[in-house]
């Protein structure tokens, strides 16, 4: 309609200058004085806009704004904020020291910071989020690169027939706590990328998270053609061809960003698959730009990379056919003076056909990790086909068990921490002198705090249910019924998860006449909170939401069993803050890791819960339930069916009775020990804190360490690191393993403790036998786990073999078993290529 658009900023006082510059902070919008002082300009105008205070700034009318810029006890509060701020940005941060000058550069797909910024699906967007907090909290140098969509994920409308449909909302930036990036000039940041021979112009946008940078890359560009500037317009668009341009904007444009801001990454780190074309852009800057090999440039990227796998299903993982990796990557690849079926191997997973992301990152990543312990187990049984002469347990995927940041904790609960806990709770999750306060705390204040809130989210969950029913056209009388829906004081459980068949939300409906026993019980009843989102493709997902909308139509228990239309960030925290008991019920292994419980359980509420993902490490039996009935069972009706009832069973004989049993005060204090316990465990262990404490000492710290001494002196060491590669591989061929002798046939018996004589030879060609080791590998049954020590070189003989020696001391009882193996001794090499290993075949024993 218009012939141009522009933005035009306002113009505003010089004493409200920190308003706008902590507006544009998502710190702000995690600290309750900052987001006090944004409500108190317009306290409706704020909570309509979603907490947003760009928006607020922006829309308020001038002479509210006058007003603000003469108010002197808004002047006054708005200093004492910043101030706050000051403090918190210069505080002596745990990691702070750690790193000198190595930055640590972090790619995901999404990130979920806030719900004003609506450029993320779900749980993977909100733990990339609360990553970037954690990090700013704790002064771990990371910049965020991710994609900016113009319209990102789906608000979710249920039809009358109770289906879901998808509609989307433009994001409008201008009115997001987002800047344009400029240049040193004052100019707006921009670059390039090629795809299929046209010249994409990117657009950088720039996100402040406390004191951490998260930069966002844009297509939608006018100088784009209509095609290219659509990249970028949905988040997991389904058209494959848009969904690969995306990744190849995330890896190759966030590198080149990073090229143009002179922002040189001592490490990076891959947030699932999504990112890891960075992989073939690192490698091409590498060969054709620095002039290493492709050796010395893949054994760089190697020793600085990590990457986190959060899909436990193989098919889950992003992957797409070789042919549309040649239609888009051949020139790229080529470039790197590989040919393109060299290269291809490294995505290549048990089909020539498919090339798998996960894949490249793996093979170019030394740090890899599952999200919990099991996930962990259940990712080196998933790909250890890729390291095929290593056992089980030495599949090079570690556990970082995620966590999440302390800005979950509702108002009333923050409150509690500051008064028992001190203010410093916010910097370290496992501080045993600060936690172990929270038994301290009053049970009266506790339950007052968990109530409140309760209080709050029934009022919202009303507020948000009636606005969609009025903009749906239901009677007054309808209206009037959601206002008096839910009751405070009744046993609320919530469930709350992406809607997906594995996830099993119709679960609790199993039975359906039980369930409907359990939430009319006249004297303990239950009521229950559903929401989530299925994936637009997603038919089984829809039918279940429907299912469970159904139910709650033909048992007549609308006001009682609920579902929450259009799932975000803002419902998801007056639940896991609200609710009395969390439902966590996946197929077994399925769950990766599960944030939402964490949520939930560090703000008392007590997680029911199959052990998959997080719970296993977390439940002790008095912190809440574990669901356990089905894992006897193979057949999955038999597991449906025995994990419902003992849901019912936990339900009605143990969480309702303890629930409803209260004292003269009206307290219910066996639960209320039982919510302590869950704070407390919660906190402890999986806060965002510890989480990047682990990736700092297991993978940050030790990466940064690889690339400054691979890079001294000019890459020397890398060179030479190679050059011995190149000497070991030259033999690899020729040198086996010939005999392996062992005196265990002169005991009569063995016993624990024991000491047994070993002796191999190998046929080492005309090799230096410094350049290899000889590995005993020993393994016990009662044990369960290999242990692996070297045999000592003795000496070479004329006919080329070397002779090694050792001794093993037999550690426990039972079936044992012992084998050697030839590796290289370097522990680079054999950390860089993990293939460089060959075992005695017990068959070919000479």
């Amino acid at each position: 309609m218009f012939l141009k658009n522009f933005f035009v900023n306002p113009r505003y006082s010089e004493k409200l200058k920190k308003l706008f510059e902590l507006a544009y902070n998502i710190w702000s919008l995690w600290d309750d004085d900052a987001l006090n002082l944004f409500e108190r300009i317009d306290t409706n105008l704020f909570r309509k806009f979603n907490k947003n205070p760009v928006k607020l700034l922006h829309l308020i009318n001038d002479d509210r704004m006058k007003e603000l810029a003469k108010d002197e006890a808004f002047l006054y509060d708005l200093n004492n904020v910043w101030e706050k701020y000051k403090l918190y940005s210069e505080h002596n941060k745990i990691y702070a020291d750690k790193f000198k000058d190595s930055a640590i550069a972090y790619f995901s797909m999404e990130f979920g910071l806030h719900k004003s910024i609506p450029i993320y699906a779900g749980g993977l967007g909100i733990l990339s989020g609360d990553h970037i907090k954690g990090a700013s909290d704790l002064g771990i140098p990371i910049i965020g690169i991710g994609l900016f969509y113009r319209y990102g994920y789906f608000d979710q409308r249920i039809n009358p027939n109770g289906i879901q449909e998808e509609a989307y909302t433009e994001n409008n930036v201008y009115y997001m706590p987002i800047k344009e990036l400029k240049n040193s000039d004052g100019e707006s940041v921009y670059i390039t990328v090629n795809i299929l021979g046209t010249k994409i112009k990117v657009k950088a946008w720039q996100i402040t998270v406390g004191v951490i940078k998260l930069l966002l890359l844009d297509t939608n560009i006018e100088e784009n053609p209509p095609e290219y500037r659509a990249i970028t317009n949905y988040l997991y668009d389904a058209d494959r061809d848009k969904r690969i341009q995306q990744e190849i904007i995330l890896g190759f444009g966030g590198l080149r960003l990073l090229r143009k801001l002179n922002i040189k990454p001592a490490v990076f780190h891959l947030n699932e698959g999504h990112s890891a074309f960075l992989v073939i852009e690192r490698l091409k800057g590498l060969v054709t730009d620095e002039k290493y090999t492709f050796n010395e440039a893949a054994g760089l990227i190697k020793s600085t990379s990590i990457f986190t796998t959060h899909t436990p299903v193989q098919a889950g993982n992003e992957n797409f056919p070789v042919e549309m990796i040649k239609k888009y990557l051949k020139k790229d690849i080529e470039a790197m003076g590989v040919t393109f079926d060299n290269f291809i191997k490294y995505g290549a997973y048990n089909s020539k056909e498919t090339f798998w992301l996960p894949v490249l990152a793996i093979k170019f990543s030394q740090y890899i990790n599952g999200v919990s312990a099991l996930h962990s187990e259940v990712s080196k049984e998933m790909w250890k086909d890729l390291f095929p002469n290593r056992v089980i347990n030495e599949v090079p995927i570690t556990n970082v068990t995620n966590g999440v940041h302390h800005s979950w904790l509702s108002n009333e609960m923050r409150n509690l921490f500051r008064r028992y806990i001190g203010p410093d709770y916010i910097y370290s999750g496992r501080n045993e002198d600060m936690l172990k306060r929270i038994p301290d705390i009053p049970d009266e204040e506790i339950w007052e705090a968990h109530m409140q809130r309760k209080r709050e989210m029934v009022s919202f969950l009303r507020d948000t249910v009636k606005a969609e029913a009025v903009q749906k056209g239901f009677s007054v009388i309808k209206i009037k019924k959601i206002q008096e829906m839910l009751d405070v004081h009744t046993l609320t459980i919530g469930y709350a998860r992406r809607f997906a068949t594995y996830k099993r939300p119709t679960l609790l409906i199993h039975d359906k006449e039980r369930l409907m026993n359990l939430i009319t019980n006249t004297k303990r009843p239950v009521q229950i909170i559903f929401a989530g989102k299925a994936h637009p493709a997603d038919l089984a997902g829809k039918n279940m939401i429907k299912e469970i909308i159904d139910y709650s139509k033909e048992y007549h228990v609308e006001d009682k069993l609920i579902f929450i239309e259009n799932y975000n960030r803002k419902i998801a925290e007056n639940l896991v803050q609200g609710v009395d008991v969390w439902l966590n019920n996946p197929i077994k292994p399925m769950e990766a890791s599960g944030t939402s419980g964490m949520k939930a359980g560090m703000n008392g509420v007590l997680n029911l819960s199959v052990m998959d993902g997080w719970w296993p490490e977390c439940y002790n039996g008095r912190n809440g339930w574990a669901i356990t009935a089905g894992e006897i069972y193979d057949n999955q009706d038999l597991k449906d069916y025995a994990e419902s009832q003992q849901i019912y069973d936990t339900l009605e004989e143990e969480i309702a009775p303890l629930y409803y049993e209260r004292d003269d005060h009206d307290i219910p204090r066996v639960w209320v020990r039982m919510m302590k316990e869950s704070i407390y465990s919660v906190y402890k262990n999986f806060t965002i804190s510890r989480m990047l404490s682990d990736y700092t000492e297991k993978f940050y710290l030790p990466a940064a360490a690889n690339n400054k001494k691979f890079l001294k002196n000019n890459g020397s060491y890398l060179k030479k690191l190679i050059d011995e590669h190149d000497r070991i591989v030259s033999f690899w061929s020729e040198i086996y393993i010939k005999n392996i002798y062992t005196d265990i046939d002169k005991h009569e018996d063995l016993y624990t403790n024991d000491t047994i004589q070993v002796e191999c030879y190998v046929y080492l060609d005309d090799a230096d036998s410094e350049l290899f080791n000889v590995e005993l590998c020993y393994y016990s049954e009662k044990q369960e786990k290999l242990e692996v020590s070297g045999l000592n070189f003795k000496e070479k003989y004329a006919d080329k073999t070397g002779k090694y020696q050792g001794t093993l001391t037999l550690k426990s009882s039972g079936l044992q078993g012992i084998n050697v193996r030839l590796v290289p001794a370097n522990e680079d090499i054999k950390t860089m290529f993990p293939e460089l290993i060959k075992w005695k075949d017990p068959s070919d024993q000479q």
